[in-house]
């Protein structure tokens, strides 16, 4: 590891010096070859991780509705909801189950009989029954780790009586030690479950310590199935989920605008590109996102920040001189991608207390504005005074008035 990180310092000193292209593959420096990582599998957690965010409420015809577009994404597994909650998540999923998407249908249980039972009235192909794993957890629960050892055979027999596929969860596995993890995914493997999720429920893993706890995991179970679910509570989780897909996991699991408990989640649109621009994994679909974000974001009452990665109002926004004037050179001279992949604008220049005389000279040309050259100054400076003195940026608009009084 320690030489991946050397060579990828190496890597970004190189890229500084020379012109951004299009085709470079982080992977090659990083002695990740996307050939040996094989495809990842996405499960979407938004309509049941995404929902269990305070105050959030969706209704069931906006569940729909995103679930479809979910599906147009290329979204691999969907999981809309926990039954337990009652009769109408219950009907909500079946809907969804109803739309024969492409995308797998799952739901998430506790492990209790009556949690499966009313995940079975739904017709999802696959449930996900967690457990807790620390010490911290399992008191908070009032269980201890036999309970875990007796009662995961006996839910999951349980549930493969109604489900295809059947995956359970460490719950908090970032606090559990390891040996005792070890013991829970050979409890899991022997239990022969689908797929057994890792979750660092509170977010406290590092990208190093997530590598780490992967790797040991792939050493000891080089065959069993694991999703990596990050929390993003000290703002790590895509990060930590990446690293985890680097690392050995087979699938990740996020959601839309990382909407979730606390801090939220890895962001769907932020693991979804770096698994499109870095990866090269080509079996999602980007350009709908933008607007998958925008409606998550309505739906949830959660307004995205302006520098959100990926979906935030600004992200592909230039103000200062230089910025500006080599975005119209190349529309990623100094962003990671081209905005247009997204369905959104591809770049945009700003003006304010940092514009340059390329980015306004662009602008007046697009403009039809003929101005003298010895009146750009005048007009620039005058740009700058009024950004200075609203504290903000100015409108074209705002510029084109200014035309007439320089």
């Amino acid at each position: 590891m320690d030489n991946a990180f050397w060579n990828f310092g190496i890597y970004i000193a190189q890229y500084i010096m020379m012109k951004p292209n299009k085709d470079i593959n982080l992977n090659i420096s990083l002695n990740l070859p996307s050939g040996d990582l094989g495809a990842c599998w996405l499960i979407d957690s938004t309509l049941r991780d995404g929902e269990q965010a305070p105050g959030v409420v969706f209704f069931r015809d906006e569940k729909i509705r995103l679930a479809r577009m979910l599906d147009e994404t290329g979204i691999d597994e969907i999981e809309a909801g926990t039954p337990a909650m009652g009769a109408e998540e219950c009907a909500a999923v079946s809907e969804i189950v109803r739309l024969q998407t492409r995308a797998r249908i799952s739901v998430w249980a506790r492990a209790l009989k009556k949690d499966i039972e009313a995940a079975a009235t739904t017709g999802a192909a696959g449930i996900h029954i967690a457990f807790p794993t620390s010490d911290i957890q399992l008191e908070a629960m009032k269980k201890d780790f036999c309970w875990v050892r007796e009662t995961l055979p006996e839910m999951v027999a349980y549930a493969k009586k109604y489900f295809r596929y059947v995956s359970v969860g460490a719950q908090d596995a970032g606090r559990c030690t390891p040996d005792r993890l070890i013991k829970f995914l050979r409890i899991a493997e022997k239990a022969e479950v689908c797929r057994v999720r890792i979750a660092d429920t509170v977010g406290i893993l590092t990208p190093l310590t997530t590598g780490s706890l992967v790797q040991n995991i792939k050493n000891h179970f080089p065959d069993l199935n694991i999703d990596f679910h990050a929390h993003n509570d000290f703002g790590m989780a895509t990060a930590n989920a990446i690293t985890a897909f680097q690392s050995g996991v087979s699938s990740l699991s996020v959601t839309v605008n990382g909407l979730g408990e606390r801090a939220g989640n890895a962001a769907l649109e932020e693991v979804l590109m770096i698994l499109s621009q870095i990866h090269k994994e080509s079996k999602y679909s980007t350009s709908n996102i933008y607007a998958l974000c925008k409606y998550v974001s309505v739906i949830s009452g959660r307004p995205i920040p302006d520098n959100k990665p990926v979906c935030g109002r600004l992200v592909f926004s230039h103000e200062s001189g230089v910025h500006a004037k080599s975005t119209l050179a190349d529309t990623i001279a100094f962003q990671a991608f081209d905005g247009g992949l997204i369905g959104r604008e591809n770049a945009q220049n700003l003006f304010g207390k940092h514009s340059g005389r390329g980015a306004l000279v662009d602008l007046l040309e697009k403009q039809h504005i003929v101005i003298e050259d010895e009146k750009l100054p005048a007009l620039l400076e005058k740009i700058k005074e009024t950004s200075q003195l609203y504290k903000r940026n100015v409108s074209v608009e705002e510029i084109i008035l200014m035309c007439g009084k320089v």
